[in-house]
């Protein structure tokens, strides 16, 4: 597996100076009039975003490129990525450093847009006081890059509940709340807004009821204007479970609150190495041709653990219904627009030699890691549910992440952590404070010390000690103590797999450990 996405990454082209076209409350133009795709034979790989990145949503800002998605358990919330060709994404830190205080996790499906030119981010969220409660949230910029500022109190927050947020005008300039209804049948639904976009008003409309042929789902809309028409993107069926069976289609409505007619085929499928594809966002590139981007699992993935963020090129048929990929298939490989060279993706292991953390690193969201980066080494302050600072880590059939303990007043290591929906389990080994001996652990990275699997005393001191985890398939777990292999094998859930590394420690808010010499490596 690894030697594939090495493939990818030399294969995979840019695209360059590309437009969205957007409406004026984030709806897509009429700016597919033709234009090529470039004429020098160059092409790009998907996965454009590889790892845990779902529901991606997208915005311009001149020739910047913002493009964030969901984050679920973990913070900052909604992880920022930069580009200037829409191929090479450089992680710039996040929408919300912390959780609105009205909110709880899961955080997911943000929706960045202008509304009146003003940079949005619509998001959805759990309500604090009623976790039961999926609500919609806004926050407003004066850049699409942020900072951001939360309203401070739900859009809505509908006993039904609403998720999946999207922007647009009717027909007669007036603004409109798009989501799926989360309970009591499901389906599209629409709201007004109020004419500064922060406050909801009259009743909602029904835009796409759920039909058998759906699965129980449709979500993650978005509308494009095309010829005096509404055309409405969704996704169908099951995307976050084995086995996941998630498609785009589309309907067409003269009015914005309908009635809408569906297409008669889907505007994405699966395709030969990549499947359960859909909640897309479209953007221009100046030529006059739009994309899709979307997120989608590998075809080998057998528990749908990575949904990456993936792009397609889309055309209109002869009945003027919109089609992605290679005739609805999604595309491995296909014409860069502009035809500029893709880079590799960024190295796994962070660059601690700089005087600030590197944007990837990720924490729970209720739980924010007090940690600094300096003199070559993380310096991360104890919590007695235990402080975690983790990262994604690529796809490869195996990891290796190590880390020297250059001092630990509390207990100090590294795991592998799950990623599950909501919330994870971790697999770590940790340094005890005050001695020379080494816990195997296992528990929630939400908080609490976990069960343990196996104490060691570590046989010679090394200066530092050095811990390490390797990860084998995402799915089993060995521990190393100073190059020597532990003999004891953890095993990750079935549903659930280890797709980040993380740092722990341990002990009082008093405490802390500092961390060297990382390495993460396939």
């Amino acid at each position: 597996m690894a030697r594939r996405w090495r493939s990818l990454a030399a294969l995979a082209i840019a695209l360059a100076s590309l437009s969205l076209g957007l409406a004026a409350c984030g709806g897509g133009a009429d700016d597919e009039a033709g234009g090529g795709t470039g004429t020098s034979g160059a092409t790009y790989a998907n996965p454009i975003i590889a790892g845990q990145q779902p529901d991606p949503t997208i915005v311009r800002e001149g020739r910047d490129f913002l493009l964030s998605t969901t984050s679920r358990a973990w913070a900052p919330i909604f992880p920022l990525f930069h580009s200037r060709d829409l191929v090479n994404w450089e992680r710039i830190g996040a929408l919300l450093p912390r959780a609105p205080a009205w909110s709880a996790a899961p955080y997911w499906a943000p929706e960045l847009t202008r509304f009146r030119g003003e940079p949005r981010a619509y998001y959805t969220a759990r309500l604090r006081r009623d976790r039961s409660r999926a609500c919609i949230g806004v926050a407003t910029a004066r850049r699409a890059a942020g900072p951001y500022r939360d309203l401070g109190r739900p859009l809505t927050c509908p006993p039904s509940g609403a998720i999946d947020p999207f922007v647009i005008d009717d027909e007669h300039g007036n603004p409109y709340l798009i989501y799926r209804r989360y309970r009591d049948g499901g389906g599209i639904w629409a709201r007004a807004l109020r004419a500064d976009g922060l406050a909801v008003r009259g009743r909602e409309h029904l835009l796409l009821p759920v039909t058998p042929a759906d699965e129980g789902v449709v979500e993650g809309p978005e509308l494009l204007r095309r010829d005096g028409r509404f055309v409405l993107l969704f996704a169908a069926g099951g995307c976050c479970r084995p086995p996941c069976d998630y498609r785009e289609a589309a309907a067409r409505a003269d009015r914005l609150l309908g009635p809408y007619e569906r297409a008669p085929r889907l505007v994405l499928r699966d395709g030969p190495a990549l499947r359960c594809n859909g909640h897309g966002t479209t953007v221009g590139d100046g030529r006059g041709r739009r994309w899709l981007v979307h997120h989608g699992v590998l075809a080998d993935d057998p528990v749908n653990v990575r949904r990456s963020t993936l792009l397609e090129p889309l055309r209109w048929d002869a009945g003027g219904w919109p089609v992605a990929g290679e005739d609805g298939r999604a595309v491995q490989r296909a014409a860069a627009p502009l035809g500029v060279a893709q880079g590799p993706p960024a190295p796994a292991t962070p660059d601690l030699t700089t005087p600030r953390l590197d944007p990837a690193w990720e924490w729970p969201w209720d739980r924010p890691a007090r940690a600094v980066q300096r003199d070559g080494r993380i310096e991360l302050r104890g919590e007695p549910a235990g402080a975690v600072l983790a990262r994604q880590v690529l796809p490869a059939a195996d990891q290796r992440a190590q880390v020297t303990v250059q001092r630990n007043d509390c207990a100090a290591g590294i795991a592998g952590v799950e990623g599950g929906q909501d919330s994870g389990v971790a697999h770590g080994i940790e340094l005890l404070p005050g001695g020379r001996g080494v816990r195997v652990w296992q528990g929630p990275t939400g908080g609490g010390a976990g069960r343990t699997l196996a104490t060691a005393e570590v046989a010679k001191a090394a200066d530092p000690p050095e811990l390490a985890v390797l990860i084998a398939d995402s799915h089993t777990i060995r521990f190393a103590v100073n190059g020597t292999p532990l003999p004891i094998t953890a095993t990750t859930s079935d549903n659930q797999r280890a797709i980040r590394v993380g740092l722990t420690c341990r002990g009082p808010r008093a405490s802390g450990a500092a961390f060297g010499a990382l390495a993460i490596t396939p």
